[in-house]
């Protein structure tokens, strides 16, 4: 098990984590506003979120193998 890979999966999954927490709640914001113009950004938004906990997904496996 390499300590640097890890720690580097583990930073990638913290930035991750923050992207996700940010898109989530920029979403609530936007559907409390119920703006029609800011649709094409919650569904991009929505795009990245799934996006993202997939990743989030693939990280944990790339740790979870990596700690063995």
């Amino acid at each position: 098990m390499a300590a640097k890979d890890v720690m580097a999966l583990i930073k990638a999954r913290s930035l991750l984590t923050i992207l996700l927490a940010t898109c989530e709640q920029t979403i609530l914001a936007l559907d409390a506003a119920a703006n029609v113009v800011d649709t094409d950004m919650t569904e991009e938004l929505r795009r990245m979120i799934t996006r993202t906990r997939g990743e989030l997904a693939v990280l944990d496996e790339q740790i979870a193998a990596l700690r063995g």
